[in-house]
């Protein structure tokens, strides 16, 4: 009766498992395929980032966003200059045309630090945007812009 019982469990194990595993790669299917149409609400994230995916790319790669933040961020002058490192981590959207949209704090430092932070990502140049199959797609993106006392 235990051996039973004890191939009965392994055998539902697989099973669940198996199940798992078609309900995760369906998902996953269906979530590529929607949103490859740029009609469609669904916005990529390096998190679901698929095949045929171009990564969005800021005019100078990541070189050129360092640049452009070192050269733009100011520290702000209200605030409390000490010797510590910020760094205020900023969200936003690259839409089909390479703008930068819905741009929002993510984990923030003090007001001040924030809206300088939102105030340089809402100033930048056009992306070259992400692209699926070819094909320009909105896709979130995340950085740190981060403030130094000189």
């Amino acid at each position: 009766m235990k051996k039973q019982l004890n191939k009965l469990a392994k055998s539902s194990a697989l099973v669940i498992i198996a199940l798992a595993t078609f309900c995760t790669t369906g998902y996953a299917q269906s979530n590529d395929l929607s949103a490859g149409d740029s009609q469609n609400s669904t916005t990529l994230t390096k998190e679901n980032v698929g095949a045929g995916i171009t990564m969005p790319e800021f005019p100078g790669g990541e070189d050129g966003l360092s640049k452009y933040l070192a050269e733009n961020v100011k520290f702000p002058e209200n605030a409390k200059k000490d010797s510590l490192s910020r760094k205020v981590f900023v969200q936003f959207v690259i839409n089909q045309e390479g703008d930068v949209e819905n741009v929002k704090v993510v984990r923030g430092v003090d007001k001040a630090f924030d809206k300088e932070a939102i105030r340089v990502v809402e100033s930048m140049p056009k992306w070259e945007p992400a692209k699926q199959f070819g094909k320009p797609i909105k896709f979130t993106h995340t950085i740190g812009v981060g403030f130094k006392t000189e």
